[in-house]
């Protein structure tokens, strides 16, 4: 079972993640996560780094730790300006990145506070944002197939494409993940966990990344797997560091 870290980035000075991020790789985390937020109030912080720009910083502070955001979410920018800041962290870090997606919490959701505040439109529905998101995969297909039009040729191209993963809670976009992308993520403790994945799951035999995530604190470790998600065929767990931690605990974490 691969187990990855996710840091709280807003937490942390630059420096202090640094040495979080060095310490997780040194522990033996496949990954590290962070994620992708405007304002620290969202996740309880007081500010909160961007973080395309903090992947590129992590990916030249570490040499072998995957790197991923979980999730970018597709309300908060460009397509093609995702495109580029995801392919430069890919080229930057020599293929190690994993690009998390996402569609977007609701107009009413707490997490669309930070997108109010700078007067970022949300659309009302949920297949209005689904919709959004499969768009920014049509894009990104687009932007980085080796054939792609001639107006993206000085465009940022991956060395690597990366997997991309949908972190999901409803049925409906767990299927989008299973037709369009490389995997899936969950929270361990969603009631409807186990629909979610079997509706996840690909039509075909490729290689498919099957995560949760649940909280990761000092003094506990994650939650073994029950046999329900072992038979969902999740290979993937990722524990997510709501606060501060001293990196000299990191290794504490994932035993």
């Amino acid at each position: 079972m691969i187990v990855d870290i996710q840091f709280n980035q807003g937490h942390y000075t630059w420096p202090e993640l640094r040495d979080a991020a060095r310490a997780a790789e040194d522990a033996g985390f496949s990954t590290l996560w962070i994620s992708d937020h405007l304002a620290g109030e969202v996740m309880a912080a007081r500010s909160m780094p961007e973080c395309f720009t903090l992947l590129g910083a992590l990916a030249e502070a570490t040499s072998t730790i995957g790197l991923g955001v979980l999730v970018a979410n597709v309300g908060t920018r460009h397509p093609g300006v995702l495109a580029n800041s995801a392919a430069t962290v890919q080229n930057i870090s020599g293929g190690r990145l994993i690009l998390g997606l996402g569609a977007g919490a609701s107009p009413k959701s707490p997490f669309a506070s930070e997108l109010h505040a700078i007067g970022m439109p949300i659309p009302k529905t949920m297949a209005e944002r689904h919709a959004r998101l499969e768009h920014t995969l049509d894009v990104l297909d687009e932007m980085w197939d080796a054939n792609r039009d001639e107006k993206f040729a000085t465009f940022p191209m991956p060395c690597v494409r990366p997997k991309i993963v949908l972190g999901v809670n409803s049925i409906a976009l767990a299927k989008v993940a299973g037709r369009r992308t490389e995997g899936v993520n969950v929270r361990a403790s969603h009631p409807h966990r186990r629909e979610i994945l079997e509706a996840a799951r690909p039509s075909n035999s490729r290689e498919y990344l099957v995560s949760v995530w649940d909280f990761l604190d000092e003094g506990r470790s994650l939650t073994p797997l029950d046999d329900d998600l072992r038979g969902a065929g999740v290979n993937r767990l990722i524990g997510l560091v709501r606060g501060r931690i001293d990196p000299r605990r990191v290794a504490s974490l994932g035993k």
